[in-house]
Parts: structure tokens; sequence; C-alpha cells
């Protein structure tokens, strides 16, 4: 960890002393990058639901500068986050979202709450993404998309526009983690179960 920038290692993490962490609910692996003016464990923007539950957060994750990841309410009691996640700045996790492993979110993307994102999915830089909705893995959102409630974002395509539509699949990304047929099966049923 470069020296200029003066991150201090705690609990195996690598922080900027700018960030901001609310320790006493968040539960954190290791080797993350915390940046400057991160916050972690601010309280859930939703006006009528009191912040209930923990943050998880796995291991290697990146959260660059100004990223804001929210405390969950009663509906899950958990806002989660996997491993090897890359977090550009500005980005916005809300209330009880889960993220799994090897999502990147690009600059100024803004999760709203209860939203489920599975793996190696790619968000474009302004994407927005309204709640309760669900992310395919393998998928990539075009820069400056907006994910309604009533858009299904099946695994494995690429995704453009306001709101978004399907343009086709993203074979860049099945190619790169080397994903068979019988692979994105499984992840369709994986996500059609978690977005019920």
């Amino acid at each position: 960890m470069s020296k200029k920038f003066k991150f201090k290692k705690i609990k195996g993490n690598w922080i900027h002393p700018t960030a901001v962490i609310n320790w006493k609910n968040v539960d954190i692996g290791k080797s993350n990058i915390i940046g400057p003016y991160v916050v972690i464990g601010n309280v859930a923007q939703w006006p009528k639901k009191k912040s209930i539950g923990k943050i998880v957060i796995g291991n290697n994750n990146v959260f660059n500068e100004f990223s804001n990841v929210h405390l969950p309410t009663k509906l899950k009691k958990k806002t989660i986050i996997g491993n090897n996640n890359y977090f550009m700045n500005s980005t916005t996790i809300d209330h009880d979202c889960t993220i799994e492993n090897d999502v990147v979110l690009s600059s100024n993307v803004i999760l709203g709450g209860n939203i489920y994102i599975m793996k190696n999915a790619s968000l474009g830089i302004r994407t927005i993404v309204h709640q309760n909705q669900t992310i395919g893995s393998y998928t990539m959102i075009g820069m400056g998309s907006i994910i309604t409630k009533k858009n299904i974002i099946l695994p494995g395509y690429i995704y453009y526009g306001k709101p978004v539509k399907k343009v086709k699949i993203n074979r860049l990304a099945l190619k790169r983690f080397n994903v068979s047929k019988k692979m994105l099966s499984h992840e369709t049923i994986r996500f059609k179960k978690i977005n019920k």
C-alpha cells in the first residue's frame, strides 16, 4: 500500500484515515482496501425504517473514494458484500443489498435498497438500479443506464439504455470466465430462485 496516501493497517485491512466505519455494526474480513472518505455503516436510507443488523464484508474488496455502504433494515438485517469486488469512486450501496463475488461497480453507480447482484457482474459508470432488483451473473450494464423495477436482468447478457434493454449475449465475459452453457444454465436457475 502506498505510503503517499497514508493508509493504516487495521484488523488486517488497509484503511485511509479519512474513512468512516461503524465498527460496532460491521463484520469484515481481510485484505480489503478502504479509500479516502468512504463511509461504511451509516443509517439505512429509508426514512420509515430503522437500521437493524449488520454489514458483512468478505475479503479482498476495494472501496474507492467517497463510496457508501448503508446499514440494513428488518427487511433482511444484513447488507452483504462478498469477496474480490471492486467499487469505483462515489458508489452507493443502500440498505439490505447483497453483492456476491468479483463484481465491478463503476464510478457513481447507485444501488437502491434490497438489490441482489450475482457474481462477475459489471455495472458501467452512472448506472442507477431501482430497489428490489436482481442483476444476473456475468452481465454487463452499459454506462448511464437505468434499471427500473420492471426490467429483468438475466445472467450472461449485455444491457444498455434508459430504461435498459437487452443488447446481446456477453460473449467476452463468458469467454473470460470460461463459462459453459451448463454453467450459464445453472446461473439462470439460481437467478430465478433469488428473484422470486
